[in-house]
């Protein structure tokens, strides 16, 4: 399934597995639930069972490798390549996936490596490594998505960028971070009005408590609005999943689809995506049609 395909006809639900969360046994509990998985290319750990920290896998190839596992699941992933990560040498092996069947991919920068290393990036640029993938495979390349980030300060830059994207080659665009529509929507319309054609994702994560969001508000510069610190305070408990689900529902029909990411990398988040599935009417396949009212908030060329 081409994600932006299917997004332009379907508002999709996708969730987001780190590499070590991708267990065939728990991949079943989300198939027919959700149209995609994606898969963040990050750095093997002590605890992986899937690549220990004893073998050298880097984070490009253990997306990729996830990926795998779980379009043999029956699942669409969407495995990321990363500027800091990929290599020119990792070419030929994405253009053979693609041949394998890997229909989608999410190309971003990458968090920078936390110390510096001069000459370490071989693609400096996002649209550098969306050209050279969309070049692949005769022209027969996969899906491409991209990000944008609503929070930066400088908005117009962003917009440019973002927009620069698509021209580059990429087939949608998946928001950072956002609690709420406040945060996002001024910044989707802006895009509208510059030209984005291409299906847009609102990304929407699951806090584990307050502690838990403010430190990631703080580490990537996310503001948290009041009212969910409110709720995450007075409901320790049962407030990250309503503060996703209220986010849902003030979403859902503003973009073409919902990217549920999960704040807490340590824990399993399926059992926490399955609650919140169930919680906002997902109990069995995704796929419901864009309402009249959907498609006149964001249309797609």
């Amino acid at each position: 399934m081409r994600m932006s395909d299917r997004a332009r006809h379907h508002n999709l639900v996708t969730v987001e597995l780190i590499p070590d969360r991708v267990v065939p046994s728990d991949l079943a509990l989300l198939r027919g639930r959700v149209d995609a998985i994606t898969v963040p290319a990050l750095r093997n750990g002590h605890n992986d069972p899937s690549y220990p920290k004893s073998f050298q896998v880097t984070p490009q190839r253990r997306s990729l490798a996830s990926a795998a596992i779980i379009n043999r699941a029956g699942i669409t992933a969407v495995p990321s390549l990363t500027c800091r990560d990929c290599r020119r040498s990792d070419l030929s092996t994405i253009s053979s996936q693609v041949e394998e069947g890997l229909g989608n991919v999410l190309i971003v920068y990458g968090d920078p490596y936390p110390e510096h290393r001069s000459g370490t990036y071989e693609f400096t640029k996002t649209n550098e490594l969306i050209r050279e993938v969309s070049s692949l495979n005769g022209g027969s390349d996969p899906c491409i998505g991209a990000v944008t980030n609503q929070h930066v300060k400088d908005k117009e830059s962003e917009i440019s960028r973002t927009i620069s994207r698509v021209d580059a080659g990429a087939d949608f665009i998946v928001t950072n971070v956002a609690f709420d529509s406040e945060s996002v929507l001024d910044h989707r319309d802006s895009l509208l009005e510059a030209g984005l054609n291409v299906p847009l994702f609102i990304q929407v994560s699951i806090p584990l408590s307050l502690d838990n969001v403010l430190f990631v508000s703080q580490k990537f510069d996310i503001p948290v609005p009041a009212h969910v610190r409110k709720r995450l305070l007075d409901d320790p408990v049962g407030g990250s999943l309503a503060v996703a689900a209220e986010a849902y529902e003030a979403l859902h029909g503003e973009a073409n689809g919902i990217h549920f990411s999960y704040l807490f990398r340590q824990r399993n988040p399926i059992p926490t995506y399955r609650h919140l599935l169930e919680t906002i009417g997902i109990a069995g396949p995704t796929l419901a049609p864009l309402t009249t009212s959907a498609v006149k908030t964001y249309p797609v060329a």
